[in-house]
């Protein structure tokens, strides 16, 4: 991933509902900063779900897992905080 001149090895995860207003408020933000990430649509892809309970023993979304960090909801100055831990600058 690329932001801002500095390369990520590490992928956004972003496990999403389609009727969350919160995942569709974190993956604007997403967008709006140019930072590429993976959309998993829980209610499309049951496995997905499943997945979230067994890795992270959670079913909330939206959730967002970079690497081996983890976090739940959308709060911008903790993504940001997150983002800027496997060096992706917004």
């Amino acid at each position: 991933m690329k932001k801002s001149g500095k390369i990520s090895q590490h992928k956004v995860k972003v496990y999403t509902q389609p009727t969350c207003p919160e995942c569709n408020s974190l993956k604007d933000y997403l967008d709006r900063n140019n930072i590429p990430y993976e959309d998993i649509d829980v209610v499309k892809n049951k496995e997905a779900l499943d997945e979230m309970a067994k890795k992270y023993g959670i079913r909330i979304t939206p959730l967002v897992v970079i690497g081996d960090q983890v976090m739940i909801g959308f709060n911008v100055p903790k993504l940001n905080k997150l983002l800027s831990s496997v060096s992706i600058e917004v």
